[in-house]
C-alpha cells in the first residue's frame, strides 16, 4: 500500500515538474537562439564594414590616382606648350625652292630717294635727212623701222632746176623712226625727208623736286626700274641740269642708258632710285630674309642643327637691305631667301602638334 502511494506521489511530482522544465528549456533555447542571432548580426555587420572599407579604400585610391593623373596630364600639357617644333629642313631642299643661306655680317645701308622719269631718244644721236636743193622724190628705198648704216641710200631725188638725180643718204647708224616723203613728192631744202636715230644709247631723264635739287650730284648711284619691261639697271648719274624748269620748278638728272640689247624703248616711264648717301651697320641682311610671323619681323637662324625663328629688331633700310639691331649676331647662319618654306613647315608642325590655338 505504501509502495503504491509512493508511486502515485512520484508520478504527480513528475507531472508537476515537467511544464517548468519545458518552460526552462524553452527559455534556455530562446536565450541561446537570441545570443546566436546577435552574434550572427554582429558578424554580418563586421563583414559589411569590412566589405565597405575596401570600397572606400578603392575610391580613395582611385581619387588619388585621378589626382596624380591630372598632375601628370597638366605637367605633360605644360611641357607640350613649352616644346617648340624642330625645323630641320635640309639645305638641298631649301635650295630646291629657290632658297639661299648666308652668314650675318656688316654692310652698308643706302639713303635713297625714288623719283619719276622717262626714257627718251638720245638727242645727240638723231639725224634729220633733207635735200640740198628743191627736188622731186623719184624713188623711195627706206621705210620706218629699217635699220640703216651711215651712207645707206634712203631715197633718190631729181633736182627741180637741173633735173639731175641725187641720193638722200643716212648720216648715222641707226633706225629710221620717221619717213616724211612719198613717191613724186616735191621737197624744199628745209623739208625733212627722214629721221634716223641711234638707239644703242638712250637718255633717262629724272625729275627732281625742289628739295632734292641741292642733294643730287653727278656720279651718284641710281637704279632705273620700270613696272613692265626690262630688268632694273644699276648705273650712275651722268648729268644734272644747272637750271630748273621755269614752268614746273623741277630740276633734271640724266642717265646715258646703254641699250645695246634694244630692251628699252623711248617713251617708257621709269622710277629712278638715287642714292644720296651710305651708312655702315654691324649686321645687314637682304629684305628677303625678313618674313612676317604672327605680326612680328622674323629671321630663321641656324641653331643646334635646326632653324630657329627669331624676332628681329630692325633699324634703317633701303630698297634691298635692312639693318638688324637685335635677333641676329654677326657670324650666324640664316636663311637669306626662301624663308616662306620654313614658315609653312613651322605652321604645319604647330597645327599637327596642337599648337595652333
Amino acid at each position: 500500500m505504501n509502495t503504491l502511494l509512493s508511486c502515485v506521489f512520484c508520478g504527480i511530482l513528475i507531472l508537476a515538474l515537467s511544464p517548468q522544465s519545458s518552460i526552462a528549456a524553452a527559455t534556455t533555447t530562446i536565450a541561446d537562439e537570441a545570443a546566436h542571432t546577435e552574434e550572427r548580426a554582429r558578424h554580418t555587420d563586421d563583414k559589411q564594414h569590412s566589405e565597405h572599407d575596401p570600397v572606400e579604400g578603392k575610391h580613395e585610391g582611385k581619387a588619388h590616382s585621378d589626382d596624380y593623373g591630372d598632375h601628370v596630364e597638366e605637367a605633360s600639357h605644360e611641357g607640350h606648350e613649352e616644346e617648340e617644333p624642330e625645323l630641320n629642313l635640309g639645305a638641298d631642299l631649301l635650295f630646291d625652292f629657290g632658297g639661299e643661306i648666308a652668314t650675318a655680317e656688316a654692310g652698308v645701308i643706302r639713303q635713297q630717294v625714288s623719283l619719276p622719269g622717262e626714257v627718251k631718244l638720245n638727242e645727240e644721236a638723231v639725224a634729220h635727212i633733207t635735200p640740198r636743193f628743191p627736188a622731186k622724190i623719184v624713188e623711195v628705198l627706206a621705210k620706218t623701222g629699217d635699220s640703216v648704216k651711215t651712207d645707206d641710200i634712203l631715197a633718190v631725188a631729181e633736182s627741180s632746176e637741173t633735173l639731175s638725180r641725187f641720193s638722200l643718204r643716212s648720216l648715222i647708224d641707226g633706225v629710221v623712226i620717221k619717213r616724211h616723203v612719198t613717191l613724186g613728192e616735191h621737197l624744199a631744202p628745209d623739208d625733212t625727208a627722214f629721221v634716223v636715230a641711234g638707239l644703242s644709247t638712250l637718255w633717262v631723264d629724272i625729275a627732281l623736286y625742289p628739295k632734292q635739287v641741292p642733294l643730287v650730284k653727278i656720279g651718284q648711284p641710281v637704279r632705273v626700274t620700270t613696272s613692265h619691261g626690262p630688268a632694273p639697271v644699276e648705273t650712275s648719274l651722268d648729268y644734272v641740269a644747272p637750271l630748273v624748269d621755269e614752268a614746273t620748278r623741277t630740276g633734271l638728272a640724266r642717265v646715258f642708258l646703254d641699250n645695246s640689247e634694244n630692251d628699252w624703248k623711248p617713251g617708257m616711264f621709269i622710277e629712278g632710285q638715287i642714292t644720296l648717301g651710305e651708312f655702315s651697320a654691324a649686321v645687314v641682311v637682304p629684305r628677303t630674309a625678313i618674313i612676317d610671323l604672327e605680326g612680328q619681323s622674323t629671321i630663321f637662324v641656324r641653331h643646334d642643327g635646326n632653324w630657329e625663328p627669331r624676332q628681329a629688331k630692325l633699324g634703317r633700310g633701303d630698297s634691298d637691305s635692312v639693318e638688324v639691331l637685335a635677333g641676329l649676331e654677326s657670324g650666324e647662319r640664316y636663311v637669306a631667301k626662301g624663308a616662306f618654306v620654313l614658315k609653312a613647315q613651322l605652321q604645319k608642325s604647330e597645327f599637327e602638334s596642337g599648337h595652333n590655338h
